[in-house]
C-alpha cells in the first residue's frame, strides 16, 4: 500500500497528465538521439564533484544521476519503482519527479520541466538546474569553460528581525570558502598599519567580491595616531600587537581558506642565530622581548618592532635607539624619531630604559622573531602556527562558540557601555559548518540581539567586530552598509 506522500504526488502527476496533448515513453525517448556524454565540470560551494560517468547533455539540459544529489545536497532519495517516481527530501523541502514527465512536485506544488528526468544505462538521471534550484542553491553557467558553478562565490541579501520591540534591517553576505576561485584578504586602509581610509576608498582600490570593516581602533583622541586597538595577522605573520594582555576574539584564515573563530593572546619572541661578542653567547638561550609590533601606541619603556607594513617609517615620536635589521642582520644603529623602515627588513626600537640592551643588537648580529599563538575555544588548534594562519583579526566580544551563544564581555575586558549599552549599529563575522563565511551588518540591536541574529543564520562560531560610525559591508558591486567615517582595516574577499 502507498504512503500519503506518494499518494499525493501520483494524483499532482495525474492532473498534470491531463495538461498535456502528448504522451511519453520512457524507454523510446532516452534512447535515441539527444543524449550526449559531456565533459563538463561540476562544483558546489567549490568543491568540484567526482563521477564515475560524466554528466550528460540532453537537448541543452545537464543531467545528473540521482544518487549525486544525496551524496553532494545531503538530501534523502527514494525510489517508487512501480510508479517510476523519484522523491528528493532535504529539509523541509521536498521534490518528486517521474521519469519521462515534464511536471515535477515542489512542496505540493507543479512545475514545468523543459526536459524531463530519464533513465540510461539502468541509471536515474535528473535535471541538475532545475534540481538545484528547487533546493535553494544558486546555479551559474560558464559557457566559455563548460563549468556549472552552485553555490560558489559570494550571495548577498536583506532581512528584517524583531529586536528590542522594533525591527532591524539585517544585511548578509554568505561567502563559499570552498570556492577554489577566491581568497580572503585582511586590507589595511592607505596600505599602513595605524592610520584611516574611507571605506569605499579601500574598495575601490582593491576592487573585491566583498568587504566588511574590521577592528576596533583609536578614534577618541585625534592627538595620538589612529592605531587598531587589536591584534593583526597579515600574509601569514603577525603585524600588530594591540591586545596582547587578553584572549581576544580572533577570526582567523589560511591559504587555502580554513578558517576558525578562536580566543587568542599573540606575542612575538626574538631569537639569535650569530652573536659576534662570544661574552653574550648566553642569549642564545634567552633570546631578545618584543613589547608590540607596528604600534606607537604603548610604553615609552619598551622595545618595539617597525615592519614595511607601517610605512615608510616609523611614525614614532619616542626618542630612543634604532636598531636596522636588513635580511636578518643588524646592519646599523641611529637615535631619533621617526626613521626609514628597510624595504628588506625592519627595525628594533629600543625605547626608555632599554636603551641599556643596545649592546645585544651590535652590528653583524643575526637574529629574527618568531610568531607565538595562546590559543582557547578553537574548531581548528591545529591552523595556529606561524605561517599556517595567513590572516587574522582581532575584535570582540565572542558571540557563539561551537553552535551555543558564549557571550561574556567582560572576560575580554569589552564590559563597556559602546559594546554592552544600548541598541546600536552592529557588524559580525559568523561561520558555519559548511565552511560558509557570514559577515553581517545589523541597523541596530544589542549585543545579546546580535548573537540571537548570528545563530539563527546558522553561525556555528561567531564575533562582533567595530560597529558603530565603522559599520561597512560591500557585496558584488553594492554597498550595504557604509560608514560615517574612516575606518583603520578591512577583512575583502578577493580573486585568487
Amino acid at each position: 500500500m502507498k504512503n500519503k506522500p506518494v499518494l499525493k504526488l501520483v494524483n499532482i502527476f495525474i492532473v498534470a497528465a491531463m495538461l498535456l496533448t502528448v504522451s511519453w515513453s520512457s524507454v523510446a525517448v532516452y534512447g535515441e538521439n539527444g543524449i550526449v556524454g559531456q565533459d563538463i565540470a561540476i562544483y558546489i560551494g567549490g568543491q568540484k564533484l567526482a563521477f564515475d560517468t560524466p554528466p550528460l547533455n540532453k537537448e541543452g539540459r545537464i543531467f545528473v544521476p540521482i544518487r549525486y544529489i544525496a551524496e553532494y545536497f545531503g538530501g534523502q532519495v527514494e525510489w517508487d519503482a512501480e510508479n517510476q517516481i523519484v522523491n528528493i527530501r532535504n529539509g523541509s523541502t521536498f521534490i518528486s519527479l517521474k521519469i519521462g514527465f515534464k511536471f515535477a512536485g515542489v512542496n505540493g506544488a507543479v512545475k514545468v520541466l523543459d526536459v524531463p528526468p530519464f533513465i540510461y544505462n539502468s541509471r536515474t538521471y535528473v535535471p541538475l538546474r532545475f534540481v538545484s534550484e528547487a533546493l535553494g542553491k544558486e546555479v551559474e553557467w560558464d559557457d566559455q569553460n563548460r563549468v556549472v558553478y552552485i553555490e560558489t562565490g559570494v550571495k548577498s541579501y536583506t532581512t528584517t528581525v524583531a529586536v528590542s520591540n522594533s525591527t532591524a534591517t539585517v544585511n548578509v553576505v554568505k561567502v563559499f570558502l570552498n570556492d577554489p576561485t577566491i581568497k580572503l584578504e585582511i586590507v589595511n586602509a592607505q596600505d599602513q598599519i595605524g592610520v584611516l581610509e574611507p571605506f569605499d576608498s579601500m574598495v575601490k582600490r582593491k576592487n573585491p567580491l566583498a568587504a566588511i570593516n574590521g577592528t576596533f581602533f583609536q578614534v577618541a583622541d585625534t592627538s595620538l595616531p589612529m592605531e587598531p586597538a587589536a591584534n593583526l595577522v597579515i600574509n601569514g605573520r603577525i603585524e600588530h600587537l594591540g591586545t596582547p594582555e587578553k584572549y581576544a576574539s580572533t577570526f582567523a584564515f589560511t591559504q587555502d581558506n580554513q578558517v576558525d573563530i578562536a580566543n587568542v593572546k599573540m606575542k612575538l619572541q626574538g631569537e639569535y642565530t650569530y652573536i659576534p661578542n662570544p661574552e653574550l653567547e648566553r642569549l642564545y638561550t634567552q633570546g631578545w622581548y618584543i613589547g608590540t609590533i607596528n604600534r606607537a601606541m604603548w610604553g615609552e619603556n619598551s622595545i618595539r618592532v617597525f615592519t614595511p607594513l607601517r610605512g615608510a617609517t616609523t611614525r614614532l615620536n619616542v626618542d630612543g635607539i634604532n636598531v636596522i635589521v636588513r635580511n636578518g642582520e643588524v646592519v646599523e644603529q641611529v637615535t631619533g624619531t621617526n626613521v626609514p623602515i628597510p624595504p628588506d627588513g625592519y627595525i628594533i626600537h629600543l625605547g626608555g630604559t632599554e636603551v641599556r640592551f643596545k649592546d645585544r643588537f651590535e652590528v653583524g648580529t643575526k637574529l629574527h622573531y618568531r610568531d607565538i599563538y595562546d590559543v582557547r575555544n578553537s574548531s581548528h588548534p591545529d591552523m595556529w602556527q606561524e605561517g599556517v594562519i595567513w590572516g587574522a583579526l582581532s575584535a570582540g566580544p565572542r558571540l557563539i562558540t561551537d553552535g551555543e551563544i558564549t557571550l561574556d564581555p567582560a572576560s575580554e575586558l569589552l564590559d563597556i557601555p559602546k559594546i554592552t549599552g544600548q541598541p546600536l549599529t552592529r557588524s559580525a563575522l559568523g561561520i558555519t559548518q559548511n565552511n560558509e563565511l557570514l559577515m553581517v551588518t545589523v541597523s541596530k540591536c544589542t549585543i545579546q540581539e546580535l548573537a540571537n541574529i548570528m545563530k539563527d543564520l546558522g553561525a556555528y562560531n561567531a564575533m562582533n567586530l567595530d560597529g558603530g560610525a565603522s559599520t561597512s559591508l560591500y557585496a558584488n558591486g553594492k554597498f550595504l552598509a557604509t560608514p560615517t567615517r574612516k575606518i583603520s582595516n578591512a577583512l575583502m574577499v578577493v580573486p585568487k
